[in-house]
């Protein structure tokens, strides 16, 4: 499996699996270790998710050495309090059955108190509960020079909705600047038809003898993102895995590029409205 150098120079793999909307326990449990058995050692989970005990089980049944495994843990915005940031992660480390996760990521910046749980964060990478630090939705260059100012430890990474109409270019910019790494959730745009139909897509498709994901999957390589994708369909999690035959040229790219109409694909909860949450610059 493909990886990138964290600023930590902790080797991070390119590709894992999401766990978010994995409900049932009997089904994330499958997902996740069908997706460890099958190559996959980057997943990604939340106390939001409701399924962190599933994936803690999975992780447990699976022949695959936890220091293999890539664990990305995330504290929910409504433990930002000082001390619920701590008991959030503990909970969470109980829950996956180990002793640190590899990436601890902050969940938005548009709650209160956000500054209170990063520094928290920072405590429990000094105390070895936590490989490494990052966030979620910074999606502002303001949002990520405020985040570096008050930070001890740099964050390495920052997830983001991102997708070829959705290249976020302001904001990789400012990662780069930072040398901060981009990863990318809804890389399919949620599987939304308006992209996985696009023509130009489906044409680079058949010119590759491939499918329109693993064009999408294999774009976000080329451009050097990680990325995370959920499916419970095993055929699915295959040929999300096996990107290496598929070589997008530069005017593949460019046409790619072209794409990118800054289009999200996300829906606002009712409840994050009235708080005019956004992940919209």
């Amino acid at each position: 499996m493909q990886t990138v150098l964290l600023n930590t120079q902790i080797e991070m793999p390119v590709q894992g699996i999401g766990t978010r909307n994995l409900a049932d326990p009997d089904i994330c449990e499958q997902v996740v270790l069908y997706s460890i058995n099958s190559g996959i050692r980057l997943i990604d989970t939340s106390p939001m998710y409701l399924n962190e005990a599933s994936v803690g089980l999975a992780i447990s049944e699976s022949p695959v050495d936890r220091s293999e495994l890539f664990i990305t843990a995330k504290i929910p915005p409504s433990y930002y309090n000082k001390c619920r940031t701590r008991k959030s992660l503990e909970r969470t480390l109980k829950r996956l059955r180990t002793d640190y996760v590899d990436l601890l990521l902050l969940t938005t910046p548009i709650m209160a108190k956000w500054q209170n749980a990063w520094k928290e964060m920072e405590k429990a990478v000094d105390e070895g509960l936590a490989r490494s630090i990052g966030v979620c939705n910074f999606v502002t260059e303001r949002s990520i020079d405020e985040l570096c100012s008050i930070a001890n430890i740099r964050p390495v990474i920052d997830q983001i909705e991102c997708h070829p109409f959705l290249h976020q270019k302001h904001i990789q910019k400012k990662l780069n600047e930072k040398n901060i790494q981009l990863e990318a959730w809804y890389p399919l745009g949620h599987g939304n038809p308006l992209l996985l139909n696009n023509e130009i897509l489906m044409d680079i498709a058949t010119a590759h003898h491939t499918t329109v994901p693993q064009v999408i999957l294999r774009w976000h390589e080329q451009m050097g993102h990680v990325f995370i994708t959920k499916s419970s369909n095993p055929d699915h999690i295959q040929r999300n895995i096996h990107l290496e035959h598929i070589h997008l040229t530069p005017d593949d790219m460019k046409r790619i590029e072209a794409l990118d109409v800054s289009r999200n694909f996300y829906c606002v909860p009712e409840l994050l409205q009235k708080l005019k949450y956004s992940l919209v610059r």
